[in-house]
């Protein structure tokens, strides 16, 4: 049913929507430079699979990739 590499459980979702249909959705043309949608898309993923991954260290580094996000959006 899962595959360790191609179709981890973490990001399975409910069966019907996987993390990576709904990153395609949200991220569907929508005309940001490449390097703010690489953190949104990182910070995304690590939001999504943190009850069923790593806990409290997912939820860390979604801050970061926000952080590093915004840091892009503020020209620094």
């Amino acid at each position: 049913m899962f595959h360790p590499v191609k179709e981890p459980k973490h990001y399975a979702g409910d069966g019907e929507v996987s993390c990576m249909r709904a990153l395609r959705s949200m991220l569907y043309n929508i005309g940001l430079p490449g390097i703010q949608i690489y953190w949104w898309g990182c910070a995304f993923k690590y939001l999504w699979r943190w009850p069923s991954k790593n806990g409290v260290q997912d939820v860390d580094k979604c801050i970061q990739c926000l952080k590093y996000l915004k840091d892009e959006l503020e020209g620094k």
